[in-house]
């Protein structure tokens, strides 16, 4: 079984991803990572030379890689959701990793080292508000993010591993 880590961006769930991962032994993937390797593109230079609908494709492309795969944790990025059909290509349990608002805020922030391409035409407001509804569709488990190892601990105590 594969673990898909979905959420917003600056949720936490690369941080979560690398607990978990240490806690069960599961080869984590961060799924835009994989696609920049797979590409040789940023994330950002995809967005800006082909435009998010091609960066869409190609995340499509990438859950399908893993559909064969088992015992991988799949950090995804925030946007995944976006396309209902994705949810079809997860091959194993969805942990919805949601944070508090203002939280999330201060992260994406603090966070110099990501600039990720869709806060620059949207709040973090707008942003949850489009998505909270496909989140608590996609996901087989919720996990409130205050603590990356006890919100790990609570994904195996919830998906029972």
């Amino acid at each position: 079984m594969n673990i898909y880590l979905i959420g917003m961006p600056g949720c936490g769930k690369s941080s979560i991803g690398i607990a978990l991962s240490k806690l069960i032994n599961y080869e984590l993937i961060d799924l835009d990572k994989y696609i920049e390797n797979k590409s040789d593109l940023s994330i950002s230079s995809i967005f800006e030379l082909y435009g998010e609908q091609r960066f869409r494709a190609l995340e499509k492309e990438a859950l399908n890689d893993f559909m064969s795969k088992d015992n991988y944790i799949i950090s995804c990025g925030g946007g995944i959701i976006g396309d209902l059909s994705n949810k079809s290509l997860m091959n194993g349990k969805v942990v919805f990793i949601d944070v508090d608002i203002n939280l999330l805020k201060e992260r994406i922030a603090n966070d110099k080292v990501n600039i990720r391409p869709m806060f620059k035409t949207k709040t973090v407001e707008q942003l949850y508000s489009e998505r909270i509804e496909k989140y608590n569709y996609f996901m087989d488990v919720k996990v409130n993010n205050y603590d990356v190892l006890e919100s790990a601990k609570e994904i195996i105590k919830e998906l029972g591993l």
